[in-house]
């Protein structure tokens, strides 16, 4: 991909929640003390919020076509993993089947993803990228490598020891998260009128 390959275009009508992050930036600033795990945790609520903020701002990539977070990254778990399915790409997500099943048909109406038979069987339906997805993940790849760079830049070398903590650290947020959604879908099926209408022992 050429280095040349300009931005994504944000429209007009999103720039005021550019200009929340930038501002919610401003407020992120570490100052003078050394941060506890707390001060740590605060900084990773921080990151959510404003990926969060991110998630909302339709962009476009190449494609004159605007789309969501969540949907480009659908995008590019399909054009890393062309041929598997809604399961699948669930699971590489970290969603519901539901959820990712929902989006794959927003994108497939927008003509970014075709549903197609017969490429590991007849009865599974496989998930491919149609040209205009191909496009749009392209260009996300670029935007991807940009954003490691810069990071990557401002963090500068790590040692192994420092890697290792910061995957125990990761790994903890995920499981922990993992744990959370469960407790949530357990509370939700508890709640349900089929749920409460069937005779426990």
């Amino acid at each position: 991909m050429r280095s040349s390959m300009p931005l994504v275009r944000l429209r007009p009508a999103v720039l005021i929640s550019t200009l929340i992050i930038n501002y919610l930036t401003e407020m992120s600033k570490p100052d003078d003390h050394s941060p506890d795990f707390r001060d740590l945790y605060g900084s990773w609520m921080r990151i959510r919020n404003k990926m969060n903020l991110i998630e909302n701002i339709p962009q476009e990539f190449g494609t004159q076509k605007s789309l969501f977070l969540s949907e480009i990254h659908t995008i590019q778990a399909i054009g890393r993993t062309e041929g598997n399915n809604i399961r699948t790409i669930a699971a590489i997500l970290g969603v519901t089947p539901s959820a990712a099943s929902q989006t794959v048909t927003r994108l497939t109406k927008k003509g970014f993803v075709q549903k197609v038979r017969g490429i590991k069987n007849e009865k599974e339906v496989s998930l491919v990228l149609t040209p205009l997805g191909r496009t749009a993940y392209d260009y996300h790849e670029w935007v991807h490598e940009k954003m490691y760079e810069r990071i990557a830049g401002r963090i500068g070398e790590l040692a192994e020891d420092e890697l290792a903590l910061l995957a125990r650290v990761f790994s903890a947020f995920e499981a922990v998260y993992n744990e959370r959604i469960l407790e949530l879908a357990a509370n939700k099926a508890a709640q349900s009128p089929e749920f409460r209408s069937r005779p426990h022992e």
